[in-house]
Order: structure tokens, then C-alpha cells, then sequence
């Protein structure tokens, strides 16, 4: 699937039209808004900048949902609208960086700067899954979490869903040193082409493409992954990268919602 990047309202937003088609609502914010509440203060421009999401998205749901990401491989089911807990703009549930649900009208959102966010949808029995997948979530294989359990919780085959990686950090990008470096060589022998060593001490590590490579050792088709080629520390005129900004970085928001 091809993605496009589309203005509105002096605001730009990646989604996917085909998936779009599809039926799930969706779009990733850019460095246009802050959507973090731990990096934005101005709680009131913190909700408007979720309502030109909605906005853009041509549907205000019902309820919003993310998970408190702590770096897990937690995957939560949403199947009311009081699960968790109240939180300024929504509800959230606890050390949880994955979401899945069948609700229609029910927003999910997961909050990234360089970790990698992952759209996963079931077509055919209308499930969506919203995951943050941050380095330690990839060790975590928190993707692998959540095709389980969409297959698990709502009966979903394999072959029936689609997967977007969203804008993340780049291979040419995410240095680490040999402490984080080995913890991937040793969780992923195999995939050692993925760790380049670029110094005595550092190494590059490519995080979206460790992730393409969990979902299909977890049975995801090949032609229902969609990687989206953007490097968030790379490209400073479109998104907001903690290991670029630091102190001064702001978080972007991936919202997906089912159509009624």
C-alpha cells in the first residue's frame, strides 16, 4: 500500500488510502502537533491537536483509548468502554503498549517519537490492533503479542490481516552501544544483517525491519506488510525524534479507529 501525506488545516498527516478503503480510520500526526501529555503542558492544545486527528479522520469517536507504554510486550483487549482507567482524554490502561479491539467508534492511540508504531487489521472479522514498539518492545516481540492475540481473542486468520510499520527511527540511524546491540543479536541470532557494527563500540540497529521479520515468522503474507520509509531522526522537517531533539522533543500520535 502506498501512503500519502495530506494538509489540513496548516496540519500534515500520513495515512494510507487503500487502508483507509478498508475500513480503519487512521492517520499518524507529525511534528505539525504535539500529542504527548507528558511532553505538551498546554492541556488545551493538547485536545485540540486529538480533534484535528478526528477531524482529518472525517469520524469523532465515541471513546478514545491508549495504553500508559512503558516499554513492554503488554497487549491489552478493549471490550467496553469502561475498561482501564479515566484519564484526561480518554481512558488508558496500564503498562500497555498494545491495544486491540473489535469496537466500532472506539479510538486507539499509541504515542511515538522513534519507537516504531504498527497498525494491524483484520479485514474479515473487523479487529484493528494499535502497537508501540519501542526497542524494548521488539525484544519483547510485541508484534508476534498481538497477532496472537487477534487470533486468539477474535478468530482471526493469518492470511486475512494487514500490517502498516509506521515512521520510525532509520537503519541508518538508531546507534547503540554493544550492550543494546548484543541483546538483539542474542534474542535474534539469525538476523545478525540487522546489527551493523560502524565503530569499535557503536552499532546500527534496524527496528523496522526486525519487526517486518517478527510478523512474518508469526504467519503475516509478505504482501500484507506495508513499511513506511520515513526515519523520524532523519527527517527533522517532518517528525519528532527523542534521540535528535532531547530535552526539547515532542511526541506524535498514531490513531486508528473502526467505521461504523
Amino acid at each position: 500500500m502506498d501512503y500519502r501525506i495530506e494538509k489540513k488545516k496548516g496540519k500534515r498527516f500520513l495515512y494510507l488510502p487503500e487502508l483507509q478503503e478498508m475500513g480503519l480510520r487512521h492517520c499518524f500526526t507529525t511534528r505539525d502537533m504535539d500529542v504527548g501529555s507528558s511532553t505538551n503542558p498546554d492541556r488545551d492544545l493538547l485536545q485540540s491537536h486529538i480533534h484535528e486527528a478526528y477531524d482529518f479522520m472525517g469520524l469523532k469517536p465515541r471513546l478514545l483509548y491508549n495504553g500508559y507504554q512503558a516499554h513492554t510486550g503488554n497487549i491489552a483487549v478493549i471490550r467496553s468502554l469502561e475498561e482501564g482507567k479515566e484519564g484526561a482524554f480518554g481512558r488508558f490502561i496500564p503498562n500497555t503498549d498494545g491495544l486491540l479491539t473489535d469496537m466500532e467508534e472506539v479510538a486507539l492511540l499509541t504515542r511515538f517519537a522513534d519507537c516504531v508504531p504498527v497498525i494491524l487489521f483484520d479485514q474479515v472479522k473487523r479487529v484493528q490492533g494499535n502497537i508501540h514498539s519501542g526497542w524494548k518492545g521488539t525484544l519483547e516481540r510485541i508484534v508476534q503479542n498481538g497477532i496472537r492475540g487477534m487470533v486468539k481473542e477474535y478468530g482471526s486468520s493469518l492470511e486475512d490481516i494487514v500490517v502498516v510499520i509506521g515512521p520510525a527511527i532509520g537503519r541508518d540511524d538508531f546507534l547503540v552501544r554493544e550492550d543494546v546491540s548484543s541483546l538483539f543479536t542474542g534474542e535474534f541470532p539469525g538476523w545478525k544483517d540487522l546489527v551493523r557494527r560502524v565503530s569499535k563500540d557503536q552499532f546500527l540497529v534496524d527496528l523496522q525491519e526486525i519487526n517486518k521479520r517478527l510478523l512474518l515468522e508469526a504467519g503475516i503474507m509478505e504482501e500484507n506488510i506495508t513499511v513506511v520509509n520515513i526515519s523520524t531522526f532523519g527527517r527533522d522537517d517532518l517528525c519528532h525524534s527523542y534521540r535528535r531533539d532531547r530535552d526539547k522533543y515532542g511526541l506524535m500520535g498514531l490513531f486508528t479507529v473502526l467505521d461504523e
